[in-house]
Parts: C-alpha cells; structure tokens; sequence
C-alpha cells in the first residue's frame, strides 16, 4: 500500500479524506446576489428550471408557494427544486435581507437533474451551521463583486461547498430521525393531531402507555424542550396562522387552540411572541 504521508507524532498529526465520498460534482454558479436590509418587500411568484438556494441573513418574513405561506427566519435555508412556484417577502414595516445563487448541471444520486430534495416546505432550519453558511455566502458575494484573479475558479468552489453543506444538513437530519425513540415518535404524533384538545400530560402518557418521568426525559432528549413547550409551541403555531389568514375574533382562536379561558391565551401568546395577537395581526396581515 502506497504511504501518502509521513508517520503520525505527538505534535504532528495527518488527517485523510474520503476518496469514495460523493458530493455536488460539476455545479455550475448561474448567479449569486444580496437583498440589501429592505422593509416592505415582495417578489413576483415565479420558478426556474434550476436551483436556487436562499439563506435568510437576518429579519423575518414570508415564503409564499402555490400552495401556503410559511414564516422565514434569520437563519433559515430555502431550497428551490426546478419548476417549484415561490417568492419571498418581508413583514409589513420589518427589514429583511437575504443571500441567493442560482445553481445549474449538478445531479445528485438517484434524484432529478438539479434537485437537492422535493417537498412542499422547502425550509431547512441550519443550526449549529448557520454562522458558517453565512460566512461561505458572504465569500461568494465578495468573489462576484471584486472579480480578482480566479474568482470564478473560487466562486465555483464555494458553492461547491454551500451545497454539500446541505447535503450534511439533511444526513445529520436522517440520522437524528433514525435515532428518535419510537414512543417519543408516538407521543409527537398524538400532540401533533390533539394539541387543541389536550387537557394535562397525563392524556399523552395514557395515548403511548408510558409515565410521566420517562414522556418527559424524551421530549428532553430529542427534541431539547419539555412536552409542555411542545404543545405551546404547536398551539401557537396555529393561533399564528389563524391570525394571518382569518377574521376570526382572539376569542375565537383561543378557544380552537385549545385554551378555555381567553387570558390565559393573551398571556402565553404575548410571552412567546413578544407582542399581543392583535399587534400580530396588525403586522403580518397583507
């Protein structure tokens, strides 16, 4: 076997690459560009027959599909497969700024041409990775602007890099879902489908046959949050889209989101949100 390096030490250590990895191949950067800061802002719904990648450098605004619209944050990845309808657009009064590129000729084992995945939220959430996306757009753009010496040869790499970023994204989602605890699975599944109406913990527990104690540690465990918060988080979730796309009275999605007194809403919705549900309305409605 040939030797590629010298032995390792104490003070001197190699690290060798995967020659069987597979990434993005022969991506080709179409454009890349910026959303300066920009407050009441709405782009036309349209698609491409490439991908688009945007990364949501700070503020809070609306994906709009064909079908929904979803809630953009700082932080957040949208992935354009070819063909998929979107636009973007800012909260009412409320700056955003984005990062973008159009990639072309990549294709990824058994997927379409130009397709990273397919579905019909396209949002990927990049945690622990978002400081490093950033910082990988961020040298795309400067690239683009300045045009010194092989900065197409550079550009091309970085977007080479961008998108097996997201690749890693999406394994380590597969793995974290591989590894998820089937009772904790079940005992999402049944808040997911009764969070209105979910009276104490103790419904869970009795839904998926398992205590109190153990319901809890799971939560905890795979999802970072207690299974209180979690139903909080999905009633909110829920009285926030009715806000946006009803008339319905506060009392109203009080009661449909499972709370029987109405200032008990009021209360965790403005701890949560930082504001009123009418001051929501006001903001995000069209």
């Amino acid at each position: 076997m040939k030797q590629v390096h010298r032995q390792n030490t104490e003070v001197r250590k190699h690290y060798t690459a995967n020659k069987n990895s597979t990434g993005c191949g022969n991506a080709k950067l179409l454009y890349a560009g910026e959303l300066k800061k920009t407050a009441n802002w709405k782009e036309e719904m349209h698609s491409h027959d490439f991908c688009e990648i945007v990364y949501v450098k700070s503020g809070t605004g609306f994906l709009h599909t064909n079908h929904n619209r979803l809630m953009i944050h700082e932080g957040d990845l949208l992935v354009y497969s070819p063909n998929f309808v979107h636009s973007e657009s800012s909260l009412e009064k409320e700056e955003l700024s984005l990062y973008f590129c159009g990639i072309d000729d990549f294709h990824l084992k058994d997927k379409e041409k130009n397709t990273i995945f397919t579905d019909d939220n396209p949002i990927l959430k990049t945690n622990d990775l978002k400081n490093t996306f950033e910082m990988y757009f961020s040298l795309l753009i400067q690239e683009l602007q300045i045009k010194s010496f092989y900065h197409d040869e550079i550009s091309r790499s970085l977007v080479k890099i961008i998108l097996n970023l997201i690749l890693r994204l999406l394994a380590q989602k597969d793995e974290e879902n591989f590894k998820t605890n089937e009772f904790y699975l079940c005992a999402r599944k049944f808040i997911d489908e009764n969070f209105q109406k979910i009276e104490s913990i103790e419904d869970i527990c009795k839904s998926v046959y398992i205590s109190r104690y153990y319901l809890t540690h799971l939560f905890k465990e795979y999802s970072g949050i207690s299974p209180v918060q979690y139903i909080i988080s999905k009633r909110m979730e829920k009285a926030k889209q009715l806000l946006c796309d009803t008339s319905l009275s506060v009392h109203e999605i009080a009661e449909l989101t499972g709370y029987t007194e109405e200032t008990s809403f009021l209360r965790t919705f403005k701890k949560t949100e930082n504001m009123t549900p009418s001051e929501f309305r006001k903001k995000t409605k069209k």
